[in-house]
């Protein structure tokens, strides 16, 4: 038994790097292809702000290399959003042998979920959160002083970058919380009696991560509330029906 947990350990470790190397593979592909898109891929990053651009306004770059490392930039990006689920379906194949069928289920269940939520929150952000930050921002130059917004390509990509990312992780508050339910480190109970110390911990969080205006906080302290609320209903609905199901066999 003692020789075959090397070879065990060195088969997984094997399987391991031979999928790091295949989402390796594919990250490196998606770049290639997005990178000769990235003036379109940018075009669209560039869609929230163009109300404000089209008031005679334009995206400017002050160092010679600062448009070609944006264009970079917003390849890899680009190449990660690509990428994301077939690293999450390569993890979930190097896990899925050492899993019981219960674990599978639910493995099975966060990992589809996982990107779908990621995607959701790069939605809302994109469509509904940057156009109107961006006006607040605006709203913000007057001529008294002078103060006149001109905005960098790098600045605007790195922000919307952020921004985008850190509103993707937070829809993935019903994941972790159906997870840590699922596997027993939470319970319903817990949820429901501590909701006032998680919407204060949402805020808190949201202050943190999110650009320093009230705007952004509230957007996504909101809808990661919601989904707080909507998560509780969720658990609760299958916590009722699996009962439900249990209860002939023991009757």
């Amino acid at each position: 038994m003692l020789i075959d947990e090397p070879k065990a350990l060195y088969a997984h470790l094997s399987e391991l790097r031979n999928r790091l190397m295949m989402v390796s593979f594919c990250f490196v592909a998606c770049f290639l292809g997005c990178y000769t898109f990235s003036q379109k891929i940018q075009s669209i990053l560039i869609q929230p702000l163009q109300p404000i651009l089209n008031q005679g306004r334009s995206l400017v770059y002050t160092s010679l290399p600062e448009a070609f490392f944006s264009e970079i930039n917003v390849a890899l990006f680009a190449s990660f959003l690509l990428t994301f689920p077939f690293l999450l379906m390569q993890i979930w194949l190097f896990l899925k042998p050492g899993l019981y069928v219960v674990e599978r289920q639910i493995v099975r269940g966060v990992m589809i979920c996982i990107p779908i939520l990621f995607y959701l929150g790069v939605v809302f952000a994109q469509t509904a959160v940057l156009p109107r930050a961006f006006e607040f921002f605006v709203s913000f130059e007057h001529g008294e002083i002078p103060l006149y917004f001109l905005p960098k390509i790098s600045d605007y990509v790195s922000f919307s970058q952020r921004l985008i990312f850190v509103f993707g992780l937070g829809f993935e508050l019903p994941v972790l919380l159906f997870s840590l339910v699922n596997f027993g480190v939470l319970n319903l109970k817990s949820l429901k009696s501590r909701w006032r110390m998680v919407v204060f911990l949402i805020c808190a969080l949201s202050a943190v991560i999110t650009p320093p205006d009230a705007l952004s906080m509230l957007a996504l302290a909101v809808p990661m509330i919601a989904l707080y609320g909507i998560t509780i209903l969720v658990i609760q609905c299958i916590q009722y029906r699996t009962k439900q199901n249990t209860e002939p066999y023991h009757a």
